[in-house]
């Protein structure tokens, strides 16, 4: 029997920012651990830009020219659906707000949707498009998705690149572009009219005034299953664990219990996306802080194996590998993180 390595995947959206305000707004980011493996681990080019990108790319899949990642589909399994072999994408509740000649977009956190709300919009949409084959479906009161009987020529941009952004550079592009864009009209006077959007309005609260689309596909096959174990709280790191005929696993409250005796195991921690993509550098600062801990403890459970190697992706095009040898590179000095951050798009 071959044994292999312990290997961790570490996929962290949001840990190089961007956040250009956090020093503005006074914050200081007291991350040693962080700052240490960066100095001392191997930096190379990873594919991937942002968490779907670069968690699928670690399961042998990326887009086509002119398709979409079936984000849409494994999301779904992964909120608890059965996407079986139709097309999926996902349809996530925003609020949209003008601001002189453009709109921006913001996602369901600021909305704090609850499933009740879900659930009745659901009910609206799929009653108007019954005889189109159009139907909304709402497993999370956050994670909405849309199932179509046949898939559009579309190419569409992931909620995470267009939060707190003008839509217009992010809209779908394709064939059946201007059919879409009809479609999404038409439910938005949906919503407009939905009684629990106009207990909003009366509250004072934010409407959900848009579903943001994206992730056209149907469910994939995994052509190699690379990790021995998936853990993640998110759709797409569940979806995937069950598309490879795993028991989804969520993140353990010592993240050292990760590790496998041998093999490969890849995490995903989505705790510092909201903060960057919501531009709060108070609470970013605080769940880095608080990943500086599990980091720690990390490096220090590396000591005790022998070649071990902790592979960690900002998604950002970039992967950072620290193997146990690696940690004896005295001569590289820690830079402070405010240094390293991505910059602003």
């Amino acid at each position: 029997m071959i044994h292999q390595s312990p290997s961790l995947h570490l996929l962290i959206p949001g840990l190089l920012g961007p956040m250009p305000s956090f020093e503005a707004a006074g914050c200081e980011v007291g991350v040693p651990a962080l700052e240490r493996i960066l100095a001392c681990a191997d930096q190379e080019e990873a594919p991937g830009n942002d968490l779907s990108t670069t968690l699928f790319s670690l399961f042998g899949m990326a887009a086509l020219p002119g398709q979409d990642l079936p984000e849409g589909a494994v999301n779904y399994l992964g909120s608890g659906g059965a996407p079986g072999e139709t097309c999926w994408l996902r349809a996530d509740p925003v609020h949209l707000r003008p601001d002189r000649d453009r709109l921006l977009l913001f996602n369901a956190e600021l909305l704090d949707v609850e499933q009740a709300e879900a659930d009745e919009i659901a009910g609206l949409i799929n009653a108007h498009f019954t005889a189109e084959g159009i139907r909304l479906e709402t497993p999370l009161p956050a994670h909405w998705y849309l199932h179509l009987e046949k898939c559009p020529d579309l190419v569409t941009a992931s909620l995470e690149q267009v939060v707190g952004r003008n839509i217009d550079s992010f809209l779908p592009s394709g064939p059946d572009a201007a059919k879409w864009r009809a479609l999404s009209n038409e439910i938005q006077m949906l919503l407009f009219n939905a009684p629990s959007n106009q207990q909003r309005e009366a509250e004072g609260r934010p409407t959900i005034n848009g579903l943001w689309f994206s992730g056209v596909g149907f469910l994939p096959s995994l052509k190699s299953i690379p990790f021995e174990r998936i853990i993640g709280d998110d759709p797409s790191s569940r979806g995937l664990a069950l598309l490879a005929g795993m028991q989804p696993q969520t993140i353990p409250e010592n993240i050292a219990d990760a590790w496998l005796p041998e093999g490969e195991t890849v995490l995903t921690v989505t705790d510092l996306l909201s903060p960057v993509l919501n531009a709060d550098p108070i609470r970013w600062v605080e769940q880095l802080a608080a990943l500086d801990e599990k980091l720690q403890q990390l490096t220090e459970s590396l000591k005790a194996r022998k070649n071990a190697r902790i592979l960690i992706y900002p998604c950002n095009g970039k992967r950072y590998t620290l193997q146990k040898k690696h940690r004896y590179r005295f001569w590289r000095r820690s830079r402070p993180l405010a240094g390293l951050l991505d910059r602003n798009q």
